[in-house]
């Protein structure tokens, strides 16, 4: 008996093109009630407590960041950053004058400004011949808890490991089925 080199088949090489890209997907696919469908939006967005205000000439931003208070400073006219400001900043337990970092954008320590509550804040801005007293009101509020990882992403691994395994031992058993011999067929 003279053996047939192996030559793959059109339908064989569908076949393992078709496995390939199934097991690759196997992850995308939705599973217990996510339907992958557009993102929620979330309930609940955490920004950094700020504040706002406008004068006739400057605008004025205030972003609590840790233990420092950062200012940012532009004109109202063309959201131009103001360079060279004296900020002073006054209110419960803090009183300072904020230092410049960059153009337009001031620092102030504030480690009193750390507990939930609403702070009242009065800010003196001088640039050049402009003086502006502005009141302001910051309100800090209770840090949320850390929501505890579900472990979620780790509890079908079997399913994604599992199923590309069981199509490629179903291909080789279909394989194996297709060059045993047929009987009653004997070629001369």
């Amino acid at each position: 008996m003279i053996e047939k080199p192996f030559i793959l088949s059109l339908a064989a090489l569908k076949a393992i093109i078709t496995t390939i890209l199934l097991a690759l997907s196997m992850p995308l696919l939705a599973h217990e009630g996510h339907d992958h469908g557009a993102p929620a939006k979330p309930a609940d967005v955490n920004l950094a407590p700020r504040f706002e205000l406008r004068s006739e000439d400057l605008e004025l931003v205030g972003v609590l960041a840790g233990q420092d208070l950062i200012i940012y400073l532009d004109r109202a006219a063309d959201n131009a950053p103001v360079p060279g400001a004296q900020i002073e900043i006054e209110g419960q337990g803090i009183k300072g004058v904020a230092t410049e970092m960059a153009n337009g954008v001031y620092q102030l320590s504030a480690p009193s400004l750390t507990q939930a509550g609403k702070y009242p804040l009065t800010i003196t801005v001088q640039v050049g011949e402009i003086v502006d007293l502005l009141s302001a009101s910051l309100e800090i509020g209770e840090i949320a808890p850390a929501m505890p990882d579900d472990g979620h992403s780790d509890r079908n691994w079997w399913f994604y490991a599992g199923t590309p395994l069981l199509l490629l031992a179903g291909g080789l058993i279909v394989r194996r089925l297709r060059r045993q011999p047929q009987h009653g067929i004997h070629s001369a």
